[in-house]
């Protein structure tokens, strides 16, 4: 058996391994005792014909009535790819069938093109079932990047342009153990290859390349566990959400590489007013092994130290801490403030160069029975101001 055939079975065999969980989570929503689905269905076979008929209706008609649809053109600019236009568009809803308990079900895609002829997109789906005893996710991406890569550790002043092509395909199931905790696993496979974007490969000095003109086949198989007390995820005023992932890339998953990523998040939210929220997180993130530079944390993405050219600072060891206050000027307009500091190091632990970044930012709620807005974000960091648009908090 061939090198590439031995991989793809082990990456068959990955998707099956999940692909058997996600199913084991719907027969336990579907068939355990006390489920609810069971439960509407004794309650609906005790109703006459015609009221059962009835009942059913007006669940189907309530579920239309609270779903929500978002699409939203957002043109942006940064340094990093120049003027972008995205297009994402999600829908918000709850089945007929859903408990009180269940989270909203998101089901959506997204597409983009930059002036630097950076393309890419995706599609997702995130739904919550059994009383939201199980969180389930999939995902599917596509992109083609150019970007200027900055070596690790960071300067800002000297860079190379790369070409980076990926695909990404991503399952997740989470399961409550207790209320509000949640263990579970994810797995993801994909395919990732850079290349130089000069004219006969003419290196300016200062940085060193990273592995070019190789394309790296990553599959991991991920543990998690979660503490979710928000009391609504997309705008919350009260609750905290504590997040642990360790990503193994192993061999024996048809990784090209073994790695170990390592990732620790928590927010936390609190109202002192009804039009208020500080909201403040905490994010470390460690990448061991063999792990390409891609994988390697940095700052920029908008979640964490807003302020940074995507990538300019990089390591195997990032922390990040931030503090926001939301507030709600009308029901559908707010702004918020924010500041933040943190590192990037190339050991677990150590402390880098110290970066800080300040900002400000309005909303405009775009869909109102969920409380998601539309964000436009600008920060100030060590080097920089940037630009942030995009769907839903920061974090």
């Amino acid at each position: 058996m061939n090198s590439y055939a031995y991989s793809y079975r082990r990456r068959l065999v990955l998707l099956l391994a999940l692909a058997l969980l996600c199913s084991g989570a719907l027969a336990d929503t579907r068939f355990a005792p006390g489920a609810l689905e069971l439960e509407e269905e004794r309650n609906i076979a005790a109703i006459p014909g015609d009221v059962a008929e009835e009942t059913e209706q007006d669940g189907d008609t309530q579920a239309r009535r609270n779903r929500e649809f978002v699409i939203a053109p957002l043109p942006s600019r940064n340094p990093l790819m120049g003027w972008t236009l995205s297009l994402p568009a999600m829908v918000l809803y709850k089945p007929a069938s859903a408990s009180a308990e269940d989270s909203t079900w998101i089901t959506g895609a997204a597409a983009f093109y930059a002036e630097n002829e950076s393309r890419g997109g995706g599609a997702f789906h995130k739904m919550s079932l059994g009383g939201d005893r199980w969180r389930l996710m999939g995902a599917a991406f596509r992109a083609d990047l150019k970007y200027d890569y900055f070596g690790i550790g960071g300067d800002p002043d000297t860079s190379i342009p790369l070409d980076q092509s990926m695909s990404l395909f991503l399952a997740e199931a989470l399961r409550s153990v207790y209320p509000g905790l949640y263990i579970g696993l994810r797995a993801t496979l994909s395919t990732t290859e850079v290349s130089l974007d000069l004219p006969d490969d003419i290196l300016p000095p200062g940085v060193a390349p990273p592995e070019l003109g190789r394309e790296f086949d990553l599959a991991t198989m991920a543990p998690r566990i979660q503490y979710d007390s928000r009391d609504n995820q997309f705008y919350p005023a009260s609750g905290s959400l504590l997040e642990g992932t360790l990503s193994i890339g192993r061999d024996s998953f048809g990784s090209d590489v073994d790695y170990e990523r390592y990732k620790f998040e928590y927010n936390h939210y609190r109202a002192p007013w009804s039009k208020g929220v500080f909201a403040a997180r905490a994010a470390l993130e460690y990448v061991g092994g063999d792990a390409p530079f891609f994988l390697y944390p940095a700052f920029g993405s908008g979640a964490d130290l807003r302020g940074y050219q995507t990538g300019s600072y990089r390591d195997r060891f990032l922390f990040a801490t931030q503090a926001e206050y939301r507030h709600r000027v009308t029901p559908r307009f707010g702004a918020v403030i924010f500041a933040g500091v943190g590192t990037v190091a190339p050991d677990f632990g150590d402390w880098g160069k110290t970066l800080g970044s300040v900002g400000a930012g309005i909303r405009w709620v775009i869909a109102p029975k969920n409380n998601m807005s539309l964000r436009f974000d600008v920060a100030r960091g060590r080097d920089d101001t940037e630009f942030y648009v995009g769907i839903g908090e920061a974090f």
